[in-house]
C-alpha cells in the first residue's frame, strides 16, 4: 500500500494541525487490509476524513459512515469529501457515537476501524480547546466507543483500532468488558532500539482466543512523533 500516493491523489483542508493526518493516522490505513466480506464500513472519530476517504480510493466496493463528534473537524470532511467527488461511497455524521441507534441499524456493519483519543484528560496539558476534544479521553467516553461498536457491528466481525501503550491496558479492559477479544497486534516504532509508539490491532466481536502478533511497524518521520506533524510516510 503506498500511503504517499493515496495521500497525494487526496484533495485534504484541515482546520488546524490538531486535526491533520498524524502517524495514528497512516498507521491505522496501513493495518486495515479490509476482507472479502466486509463491504460496509463504520468509523468512529472520522475528523476531517482522512481516514475513511482514503479507505474508500483503495477498496471501490465498500461503502463507510463516519461519525465525528466536533462540528469543525465534520464541516471540513464533507468539503474534503466533495472535492474528492466520494459522495457516493462515503458519509459522515456530526454527533455524539452515543446516539449511533439513530442513524445505523443494530448489528448492519461489517468492520469498524477508529484511532480513539488516545491521552489522559489529566496527563495532556493543552491551552487549546481543540486539541484537548481531539486527543483526550476518560473512561466513560473510551466506552462509548466499545457501545457503539457492540451495537452497530455484526456478529463474529472486525473492529480495527489505534491506541497508544500507555493507556492500552485501559482500553482492553474495556474491550473485554463489551466482549471484543484481541486477535492481531502491530507494534510500531519510530526506530529500532526505541519504545513502542503505538499499538495497532483487531479485536473481534465475541471472538476466540486466537492472538497473532505481527512484525514490527517503523513509522518515518520519527522526529516529529511529539508534536505529530508531517505524517504522511509510514
Amino acid at each position: 500500500m503506498n500511503l504517499d500516493k493515496i495521500f497525494r491523489e487526496l484533495d485534504l483542508k484541515s482546520p488546524n494541525k490538531f486535526h491533520s493526518p498524524t502517524h495514528g493516522t497512516t498507521f491505522l490505513i496501513e493495518i486495515s487490509k479490509l476482507l472479502k466480506g466486509e463491504k460496509k464500513i463504520l468509523e468512529l472519530g472520522s475528523g476531517i476524513g482522512s481516514v475513511s476517504l482514503s479507505l474508500a480510493k483503495i477498496y471501490s466496493n465498500i461503502e463507510i459512515i463516519g461519525f465525528e463528534l466536533q462540528r469543525e473537524p465534520y464541516e471540513y470532511s464533507l468539503e474534503n469529501l466533495k472535492n474528492n467527488k466520494l459522495e457516493k461511497r462515503v458519509r459522515f455524521i456530526n454527533d455524539d457515537i452515543e446516539n449511533i441507534s439513530k442513524y445505523i441499524e443494530c448489528e448492519s456493519i461489517d468492520c469498524i476501524i477508529t484511532n480513539p483519543p488516545h491521552y489522559s484528560s489529566k496527563s495532556l496539558i493543552s491551552p487549546y480547546e481543540e486539541r484537548k476534544v481531539a486527543r483526550t479521553f476518560d473512561k466513560e467516553n473510551l466506552e462509548k466507543f466499545f457501545k457503539a461498536a457492540k451495537y452497530a457491528l455484526k456478529n463474529k466481525k472486525r473492529f480495527i483500532f489505534v491506541y497508544h501503550p500507555v493507556h492500552f491496558m485501559s482500553f482492553l479492559d474495556l474491550a473485554k468488558k463489551h466482549k471484543f477479544m484481541l486477535q492481531e497486534m502491530y507494534l510500531a516504532y519510530g526506530k529500532k532500539h526505541t519504545e513502542c509508539q503505538l499499538i495497532g490491532g483487531i479485536l473481534r466481536k465475541n471472538g476466540g482466543e486466537n492472538l497473532k502478533i505481527h512484525p514490527p511497524v517503523f513509522l518515518k518521520n520519527s522526529n516529529d512523533l511529539k508534536e505529530e506533524k508531517d505524517a504522511y510516510n509510514i
